[in-house]
């Protein structure tokens, strides 16, 4: 075993709850929070090496990131990838990650006409699986969407398209037309995606460098579908809704203007199963954040505090807690672009005491819960969260914001003991997804992907 044996240490905080009611909780008053009553601490985490991917040539090291692969307790989805020995196709894996065996492998070539019509590819972009059933998008010049595989044997089961928006002329200032489909999550007997349709100026990776000048896309059709999971059929459409995350019961999303881009956009949510409107807001944010309970908005990913900023419940859009202006940036910014479905078991964000040395608060929303959990930490403890990893079994996963000892850590929500600072990512390894039981390290700088069991 190496790289993620995570071994108790540390010294010992304090736990205790805020009850939220609808006004905000309280985030920066310690006084309330009481000694823990348990004499000893709980076995921090504990994960051993199953397989390493890159060694495997399963994935592509150069690109393996959150949103290239899928990790599920029954399945390790793996994007499609060049064929080895025909350049026109591409290869969807998908791994048993109990323990690290291809199960399957398929290409375009076996995939039935009748579900993957001619031209139409194994595309990238966003995944998922649910329920037995593996997603993964497809593509081509006229059509896009995604085609459901069975999760044990990879065979296709059928296929959703959405048409390419082919105007037949520039738009305006010259700018092409571009269509996006992605695979947004799946709740009760449906499957969600969500289509835009732009014109765009160019990459919008430097939208906000004000040495480049490239101007927003603008938005020509924007939509959300849900689609039965077992045959495909549409259960409901929605014009003017951009579907982002699944939580629980709802698909949250933004209502985009035309000429607006994809975020700071204000936020909406429906019934996952009707396509009913559930609430709205009449002011722009983002999400940060989220479970199948909660979501964390801030105004953006920079330090600044808007007046919005808060943890939100999924269901009915309550602001339930604010932020405050020292915390720190950079909230739960790991996985930004991983799947949209919320992962963990909560949400996990953390607030510094009267200066940014002072001492520092771990904060939790858990699911299934009415109250909102805090901790103490350490006051000489720099640490920050880095990946939203909050498991079912109460602990959370933070990070060292100091140079030395610096790595992956797990603060016990129970008795607050914080696990000591081991390198969990050996080789400058960063956690890449995680499941309830499994975890992918790995980097597009290093030479190893390497996928992780906890041991039980």
């Amino acid at each position: 075993m190496r790289g993620l044996a995570l071994q108790i240490g540390g010294a010992l905080a304090a736990l205790a709850t805020v009850v939220s009611g609808c006004g905000s909780a309280d985030s920066g008053d310690l006084d309330d929070v009481k000694p823990s009553t348990q004499t000893a601490p709980r076995e921090s985490p504990e994960y051993e090496e199953v397989a390493d991917l890159a060694a495997m040539k399963v994935v592509d090291q150069q690109y393996v990131f959150g949103d290239t692969l899928y990790l599920d307790d029954s399945l390790l989805l793996i994007q499609a990838r060049t064929h080895p020995d025909v350049d026109y196709l591409s290869l969807v894996t998908g791994i048993n990650p109990a323990t690290g065996k291809v199960k399957w492998e398929i290409d375009e070539e076996d995939v039935p006409p009748s579900i993957l019509k001619s031209g139409l590819f194994l595309n990238r972009g966003r995944l998922l699986v649910t329920d037995g059933t593996a997603y993964v998008p497809i593509g081509s010049s006229s059509s896009t969407g995604f085609v459901a595989l069975d999760a044990e044997t990879g065979e296709a089961r059928w296929s959703a398209q959405h048409p390419v928006w082919a105007p037949g002329h520039p738009g305006p200032g010259g700018r092409g037309a571009q269509t996006v489909v992605d695979i947004v999550g799946a709740a009760g007997d449906v499957v969600v995606y969500a289509a835009h349709e732009y014109w765009s100026d160019g990459d919008l990776s430097a939208l906000n460098d004000p040495d480049v000048d490239i101007k927003p896309n603008i938005l020509h059709r924007v939509e959300t579908v849900a689609v039965d999971a077992e045959t495909g059929k549409e259960h409901w459409r929605k014009s003017g809704f951009l579907g982002r995350y699944v939580t629980r019961n709802h698909v949250i999303g933004t209502m985009p203007a035309k000429e607006e881009a994809r975020h700071n956009e204000p936020l909406a949510a429906v019934v996952a199963t009707t396509g009913a409107e559930a609430w709205k807001t009449t002011w722009k944010s983002n999400i940060t954040d989220l479970s199948k309970d909660w979501l964390l908005v801030r105004k953006s990913n920079s330090g600044d505090i808007g007046p919005h900023d808060g943890v939100y419940e999924a269901a009915t859009g309550r602001r339930v807690a604010e932020l405050d202006a020292d915390t720190p940036p950079g909230l739960s910014s790991g996985w930004a672009n991983e799947v949209p479905e919320a992962r963990g078991h909560g949400i996990a964000w953390i607030t510094t005491e009267k200066d940014k040395d002072g001492p520092r608060t771990l904060h939790v929303a858990k699911d299934g819960e009415t109250t909102l959990r805090k901790v103490a930490l350490p006051p000489n403890d720099r640490l920050e969260i880095g990946y939203p990893m909050v498991t079912e079994d109460d602990y959370v996963m933070v990070q060292s914001a100091a140079i030395d000892p610096i790595g992956q850590q797990f603060t016990d929500l129970k008795d607050g003991d914080l696990g000591f600072p081991v390198d969990a990512t050996e080789d400058d390894r960063e956690p890449i997804t995680y499941s309830d039981d499994y975890l992918i390290t790995g980097g597009s700088q290093v030479d190893e992907t390497i996928l992780y069991k906890r041991v039980p």
